[in-house]
């Protein structure tokens, strides 16, 4: 069965930077297959003028597009929630070992916050985090929280991480 993992911060706190690492990691030490789904706010993902934007546009609830470097790309004009995207994920004919999501702070999955300061974890608390990481790994923050979370560098502590959301 995949692990799904949930990462949330606030924009700049070091998910981009945490992401990346944990799936070089999980890929050069544990083999591992690993689906990242990126929510974003603030555009579009197809541009218009785009063959694909105009197939969409014109009425197909899906555009895939595929080029020559093993790019695909599938474009869905139907109102799809994450857990529906990860269960498409899971169900399908990849191996998937584990399922990263970025910025979906309501999904119920662990989760790791990336924050740039302690003080940024209450307003962003949930029940779901598990651990602290991102900018703040740089600045030596100390270990205690009100909530007991544990500050993990994925860089400096892998193992560390591959405990916490028991992976392997």
């Amino acid at each position: 069965m995949a692990h799904i993992i949930s990462v949330i911060g606030q924009s700049g706190s070091g998910k981009t930077r945490l992401i990346a690492h944990a799936i070089k990691l999980l890929k050069l030490y544990l083999n591992y297959e690993v689906a990242i789904i990126k929510n974003i706010h603030e555009h579009h993902i197809d541009e218009e003028g785009k063959d694909s934007y105009v197939f969409s546009e014109a009425g197909a609830t899906y555009s895939i597009t595929k080029n020559i470097y093993n790019e695909t790309v599938i474009f869905s004009k139907k109102e799809l929630t994450i857990e529906i995207i990860i269960e498409w994920l899971l169900k399908g004919p990849f191996k998937i070992d584990l399922v990263l999501t970025e910025g979906f702070k309501s999904l119920e999955a662990p989760t790791i916050i990336c924050l740039k300061e302690l003080k940024e974890l209450k307003p962003q608390y949930n029940e779901n985090i598990m651990m602290i990481s991102g900018l703040i790994c740089s600045k030596k923050a100390e270990e205690s929280n009100e909530f007991n979370l544990p500050i993990i560098d994925i860089e400096t502590d892998f193992d560390g991480f591959i405990k916490i959301f028991k992976i392997k």
